[in-house]
């Protein structure tokens, strides 16, 4: 059964629908934990991410392909994660608690270590593009549907966030 003929299913059978999660539940789970490096949120926002695909499945125009409508959901949901997170001062805790040997991200724990602390201070539509472009290995094109962006103002985030991460480790390896 091909993708449309699993969410034409899924609209009035659950079991469609269960296939669909099993589908794409790992890779929508390895791309939120890839941006909140906490496994309980992970599991949280991804069980959140499928609720509201579900909810909201009878809008999916199939103008992009079905992962690429989960991802957007799933983005906006670390979005509002990481706003709340802002809000209640706790942003930078749960990089304290990175996992490194489950195997999502396969880098040495030092470079993964290193890596991390500077993406954590760029914007979060930066790290978005960040992640989706080096641990999700998608293109701009892709990358623009997920954040609902024009392919022009993607690649204008995707380098300026390589720009700061540039400075920022530029400027911290001068002051050494």
């Amino acid at each position: 059964m091909n993708e449309k003929e699993l969410i034409s299913g899924a609209l009035n059978d659950r079991e469609s629908y269960a296939q669909i999660v099993n589908l794409y539940y790992k890779e929508i789970s390895n791309y939120i934990y890839k941006r909140t490096f906490d496994k309980e949120v992970a599991k949280d926002l991804t069980q959140e991410t499928f609720l509201r695909a579900l909810k909201y499945l009878p809008s999916f125009k199939g103008k992009s392909s079905f992962i690429f409508w989960l991802l957007k959901i799933a983005t906006n949901l670390i979005n509002n994660y990481y706003k709340k997170e802002i809000r209640s001062a706790k942003l930078l805790k749960n990089y304290s608690k990175i996992e490194l040997n489950n195997g999502l991200m396969p880098i040495d724990s030092n470079d993964c270590t290193f890596i991390l602390d500077y993406i954590k201070k760029l914007s979060i539509t930066q790290q978005t593009v960040i992640t989706l472009i080096f641990f999700e290995n998608k293109d701009l094109q892709e990358v623009a549907v997920a954040i609902k962006r024009s392919v022009a103002v993607t690649r204008i985030v995707y380098y300026r966030a390589l720009d700061n991460l540039r400075e920022r480790i530029e400027k911290d390896i001068i002051n050494l």
